[in-house]
């Protein structure tokens, strides 16, 4: 008996009410994004602080030509500002330039390029680095979240003061509805719900609870903290209840900005085979440093055989070249753990060099993340929906960027086959920025530039980390203007400002309660 294939063999599973107006909704799939507005790499961490997945631990100032936001309205009041405040979040995570000098191939790649951009008016420099060597110097640690809070899990003095929910979803803040202002507005209480009771040892059915507090700080990140204050408004009877679902958007009356103007960072990659002229220089130690001799000379006697006498565990090139008004564009020139920059085994990792390079948009209005009231993400949160496109000042600029990074690589050496230069996917740099901007003009921001909601005596957004409270959690969200560099130290800037604040209005309304 013969047996006849179906041309539609899906058909035979689908439910009889599947119709093309009704999409799949499983896996947490988004109707209402279309692709061609989309940041299809952008991704959300569920931990404490971003740092804690993946991070370059790249800190660099903002560039004030550019980048770099305003706190206050006068020019120099805010760079003295912004001065003092880097100043301290460079203390506060560590943040280094010279722990790969005894590098060979940082030496060599950092040195190389500046001899061949001399006279050019371009500065390369070591890469800041949240890092320090260790006492075994082939290793370094990375710093990150863990080593910011540690002191409230060594120190007895503070560990009672400090309580970390795992497994706990912030749903919403609830505002207090008594208030009849407009222009004024009270957190209550924030709504909390476990979603493992069984092992957080909660009862299943008691799963929701609310905590109360003086001061309430949303830090979830560029897409996570403008998603609970949009879910904190969904009571808010929407204006389209019986349009398509797709077009049901929860509105946002007390944050009317709310995740518009938001920036992202076109990125260029491409990685290169040092070029053999460079790899035979090793051996003739061209800058006459004791230590390099040392180095090259002891692999040379233990490993006789290898024809690159770059020693196996010689530490990774972390160079760049910063933005400026004429690049306007930051730089890596490193080698990086990122998944798309692996390289075969076949291929000696001594040899290569990744070069990545991160432009700018500008704010725009248009540009913007809503949250869909008839779709929930996996944590069923509203979902996130994106609506991004670049300008064509934008596109320009990266095409420049694109050809800056070509002509600094071929430099080097030639393109590693699989790598060559290529535009990435729009979101993968993972610094999303502008969701609940914060800054001076109402109309144009969610927050002041102490991160305190518009019209809220007790609400804040923030970024990265509080180092005085020592709460911590990530994102850029609040930075409202476009950049290039990665964003770590200014948000840690922004949670020093908006945390120093937060205890003086506390501690005074302490006060006068007492009084």
């Amino acid at each position: 008996m013969s047996r006849v294939r179906s041309r539609f063999p899906i058909r035979s599973t689908i439910s009889k009410n599947f119709r093309q107006d009704k999409p799949f909704l499983s896996l947490s799939k988004n109707p209402a994004q279309d692709p061609f507005l989309n940041l299809g790499a952008e991704a959300v961490t569920r931990g404490v602080g971003g740092m804690t997945t993946h991070w370059t631990c790249a800190t660099p100032r903002l560039n004030p030509y550019k980048e770099l936001p305003q706190l206050v309205r006068d020019p120099a009041a805010n760079e003295q500002l912004w001065k003092k405040l880097y100043d301290e979040a460079e203390h506060i995570i560590g943040t280094s330039t010279t722990q790969f000098d005894e590098s060979i191939r940082h030496n060599l790649v950092l040195r190389n390029l500046q001899k061949l951009y001399e006279g050019e008016n371009r500065v390369f420099r070591p890469l800041p680095l949240a890092c320090h060597r260790l006492p075994d110097p082939d290793y370094v640690e990375w710093h990150a979240t863990d080593r910011i809070l540690e002191p409230l899990f060594t120190d007895p003095r503070l560990s009672p003061l400090f309580t970390l929910l795992t497994n706990h979803r912030c749903t919403r803040v609830n505002i207090d509805p008594s208030i009849p202002s407009p222009n004024s507005h009270t957190v209550r209480c924030a709504e909390v719900k476990c979603l493992l009771p069984e092992i957080e040892g909660r009862d299943a059915n008691d799963s929701t609870f609310y905590v109360h507090a003086n001061a309430y700080v949303i830090a979830c990140g560029a897409v996570g903290t403008p998603q609970i204050l949009a879910n904190s408004q969904r009571t808010i009877e929407p204006k389209q209840r019986n349009a398509d679902p797709k077009d049901r958007i929860i509105e946002t009356p007390l944050t009317p900005n709310l995740g518009r103007y938001i920036t992202e960072q076109p990125m260029t990659f491409c990685q290169v085979v040092l070029d053999a002229s460079l790899i035979n220089s090793v051996d003739e130690n061209p800058w006459n440093l004791p230590w390099w001799a040392a180095k090259v000379d002891a692999h040379k006697e233990r490993f006789p055989e290898d024809p690159i006498h770059i020693p196996f565990r010689d530490p990774e090139p972390q160079v760049t070249t910063p933005f400026t008004e004429d690049h306007p564009w930051h730089t890596q020139i490193h080698r990086d753990a990122f998944s798309y920059g692996a390289v075969a085994e076949t291929i000696d990792t001594r040899l290569i060099v990744d070069f990545r390079f991160f432009g700018y948009t500008e704010p725009r209005e248009l540009n913007q993340v809503i949250f869909q009231d008839s779709y929930d993400d996996a944590y069923g949160m509203p979902q996130p929906t994106f609506k991004f496109q670049m300008s064509d000042d934008d596109r320009q600029r990266a095409r420049r960027m694109m050809d800056d990074m070509c002509s600094m690589a071929l430099k080097l050496g030639g393109y590693l086959p699989g790598s060559e230069p290529q535009f990435m996917t729009p979101g993968l740099a993972l610094h999303l920025a502008g969701t609940v901007r914060a800054g001076l003009d109402e109309k144009e921001t969610v927050a002041d530039t102490y991160c305190k909601v518009w019209n809220f005596d007790n609400l804040y957004v923030a970024d990265e980390l509080f180092p005085s409270s020592k709460l911590a959690s990530t994102g850029n969200g609040v930075i409202p203007t476009g950049f290039g560099a990665n964003p770590t130290l200014t948000s840690i800037c922004y949670a020093i400002r908006s945390a120093n604040q937060i205890v003086e209005n506390v501690t005074a309304a302490l006060a006068a309660k007492m009084n």
